[in-house]
């Protein structure tokens, strides 16, 4: 009788240690899911940092904060961000260079490749040409209504993509 209460007891730890390793497999596999990129929505103030021409998503010393206006336009999965791009200075930002400003960003469907946004259906385009992707910017970002703004792919970065 001694030794059949010890192999229970035995039966039970493995027991506990197999749901155990499941629970944790299954908490792994729901992290690796928030980590895809083409699942992630950004807050719609997303708060980014700014020095010149250089940007990034934490507080960093002698950057200054400001926000991106971000749309959520699609919230389904894969989606990815594209930016909004003007030579606007005043309504931008943040610059990247060449007389070149960020106005906000937009989610669309798409994923990945790389740090760049491909939107579906437009998987080899260049849609900074597009008509379609200027006048989804000037209906969903107030810096783009006069539709001097063009779409770009480069936001992977927000997600650490290099």
């Amino acid at each position: 009788m001694k030794y059949l209460a010890e192999l229970l007891k035995v039966l039970v730890g493995l027991l506990c240690l197999s749901l155990a390793s499941i629970v944790q497999a299954d908490d792994s596999i729901d992290d690796q899911a928030e980590l895809d990129p083409n699942r992630v929505l950004l807050p719609e103030n997303f708060p980014v940092y700014v020095e010149d021409n250089v940007v990034v998503n934490v507080p960093y010393p002698g950057f200054a904060p400001k926000t991106l206006p971000t749309v959520n336009e699609f919230q389904g999965y894969p989606g990815c961000y594209i930016a909004a791009y003007s030579h606007n200075e005043e309504d931008s930002v943040y610059g990247v260079g060449g007389d070149i400003f960020v106005m906000g960003q937009v989610r669309v469907p798409g994923r990945y490749e790389g740090r760049i946004c491909r939107p579906k259906g437009y998987e080899t385009a260049d849609i900074s040409a597009l008509p379609e992707f200027k006048e989804l910017l000037r209906r969903s970002l107030p810096a783009c209504k006069d539709g001097s703004c063009w779409a770009g792919g480069d936001t992977g970065g927000w997600f650490g993509i290099e």
